[in-house]
C-alpha cells in the first residue's frame, strides 16, 4: 500500500481526481471537476445554425468551479441540475440510469420519475466515448423560461413506455421520447449525440388484444413554440418517429414564426419517418446523410422530410442511400402533410445527383440569417459525417 502511495503521490489533480472517479463512482465537483474539464465542454454554438441567432447558445460556459461536476448515477445528476439556473457544466461518467435500477411499475410512476428537466444555462458533456442515459427523458421545457442548454457528447437509448395508451383507430401509442424540447425553450444546441433504440428494436415489439403493442415515441422532438435550435454532428440509429417539429395543425397561435431549426453534419441511419416532420417550423437541412432500406424488416423507409400545416423545409447537400428505391422514386424522401413548401440543392440520391424540383412542392424562399457553406455532397464526404457523427467522437 505504501508503494502505491508512492506512486500516485506526484499525480496532479486531474490525475488524482481521475483516479478517484474510476476507483469509487463518487460525484466529484468544483476545483476537482474543473481540473478534468474536457477543453471542448465550454464551448458555445457555432455561428451556423439558428441556435446562434437573436442571441447566441452558450449554455453553462460561464460556469465556476463551484458549478462544474461529474457524475456518475441520477442521484448525483439531479443534485447537479439542482442548482438551477446558474451556469453549469455537467460531465457525464458511464451510464445513467435514470430509473435508478428500479423498474416502473406503471404510467403514473414512468411519468413522475423518467422525466429529468434541464434548467437555463446547462451544458450536458459526456466523458470519453461511454456516457449514456437509459431508461428515461431530457426534457428541455421553457414554461419557467428555459434557454440556452447544450447536450453534447452522450447517448440516449430511447426509452420504453410500461403503460403505452390505446386510440380507437390507431392502435397502441407510446408516450416517451429520448429528447424534448418544448414549450417556448429556446437557444438550444444538441451536438454529437446518438439516439437509438439500441438494445430493444421495434421487432421485439408484442401483441395486445390483436395489436402490435408500440412502446416507443419520438426520438428528439422539437414543439409548443420552442426556437433557436441547431443539432449537429449526431445520430439516430434504428427509430420509427424520428423527429417531430411542432405537434398539431392546430397550435398555430404558439407555433407561428417559431421553430427555426438547423440540421447539419448529422446521420439518419435505418430511421422509417419523421427526419423531419415539420408543422409551422423553418428548417434548414445541410449536409446530412440519410441512409434506409425501404424492404427493412424493422424500420422499413418511408420518407425523410415530412412538410405539414405552414412548415417550409431548405434541403441543401444531403445524402439519401436508400436500397431498394430506384431514381424515378426519388420524390419519396419528402412527403406532403397539408404542407407546400420545400427546396433542395445539390443533393444526391443513391449516389447520384438528384432534381427534386418536380416533386409538386413551391420553392422555399425565406432568407438564412447565419453565414454558412454547403460541401458538395460526394460518397466520400458522406462517410466523413458518417464516421464523425454522434457520441464518442468528440
Amino acid at each position: 500500500m505504501k508503494m502505491m502511495m508512492n506512486k500516485f503521490s506526484g499525480c496532479s489533480l486531474a490525475g488524482k481526481t481521475l483516479l478517484a472517479v474510476l476507483i469509487t463512482g463518487a460525484m466529484v465537483s468544483g476545483a476537482s471537476a474543473a481540473a478534468l474539464l474536457n477543453a471542448t465542454a465550454r464551448d458555445a454554438a457555432p455561428t451556423i445554425g439558428w441556435a446562434s441567432q437573436n442571441g447566441s447558445t452558450t449554455g453553462g460556459a460561464a460556469a465556476t468551479s463551484d458549478n462544474i461536476s461529474i457524475v456518475t448515477n441520477i442521484s448525483e445528476f439531479t443534485n447537479a441540475l439542482s442548482a438551477g439556473t446558474t451556469a453549469k457544466i455537467i460531465q457525464i461518467k458511464g451510464t445513467i440510469d435514470i430509473s435508478g435500477g428500479t423498474p416502473y411499475s406503471n404510467f403514473a410512476d414512468q411519468k413522475a420519475r423518467s422525466q429529468i428537466l434541464i434548467p437555463a444555462n446547462t451544458t450536458i458533456f459526456g466523458l470519453g466515448t461511454d456516457a449514456k442515459f437509459i431508461n428515461g427523458s431530457l426534457i428541455v421545457d421553457g414554461t419557467d423560461g428555459t434557454n440556452n442548454v447544450i447536450i453534447r457528447n452522450v447517448y440516449i437509448q430511447t426509452p420504453i413506455d410500461v403503460e403505452p395508451h390505446y386510440e380507437s383507430g390507431d392502435g397502441w401509442n407510446a408516450e416517451w421520447d429520448a429528447m424534448n424540447i418544448t414549450n417556448g425553450a429556446h437557444h438550444i444546441w444538441v451536438d454529437h449525440v446518438t439516439i437509438s433504440d439500441g438494445t430493444f428494436t421495434d421487432d421485439m415489439y408484442t401483441t395486445k388484444d390483436g395489436e402490435t403493442y408500440v412502446q416507443h415515441d419520438g426520438a428528439l422532438d422539437i414543439k409548443r413554440g420552442s426556437d433557436y435550435v441547431t443539432i449537429s454532428n449526431s445520430l439516430i440509429d434504428q427509430h420509427d418517429k424520428t423527429m417531430l417539429i411542432g405537434h398539431s395543425d392546430t397550435n398555430s397561435a404558439q407555433d407561428k414564426g417559431k421553430l427555426h431549426v438547423t440540421l447539419f453534419n448529422n446521420v439518419f441511419n435505418r430511421v422509417t419517418e419523421r427526419a423531419p416532420r415539420v408543422r409551422y417550423g423553418s428548417i434548414h437541412s445541410f449536409n446530412n446523410v440519410f441512409k434506409g432500406d425501404a424492404k427493412d424488416p424493422v424500420y422499413r423507409y418511408l420518407y425523410s422530410f415530412g412538410i405539414g400545416t405552414s412548415g417550409s423545409v431548405l434541403s441543401e447537400g444531403n445524402s439519401f442511400t436508400i436500397a431498394n428505391l430506384s431514381a424515378s422514386k426519388a420524390c419519396k424522401v419528402v412527403k406532403k402533410f397539408n404542407g407546400s413548401i420545400f427546396s433542395d440543392n445539390g443533393s444526391t440520391f443513391n449516389g447520384s445527383a438528384v432534381d427534386l424540383s418536380g416533386c409538386g412542392f413551391s420553392a422555399y424562399t425565406s432568407k438564412i440569417p447565419y453565414t454558412y457553406t454547403v460541401q458538395p455532397m460526394t460518397d466520400s464526404l458522406a462517410q466523413s459525417i458518417t464516421d464523425k457523427a454522434g457520441a464518442g467522437k468528440l
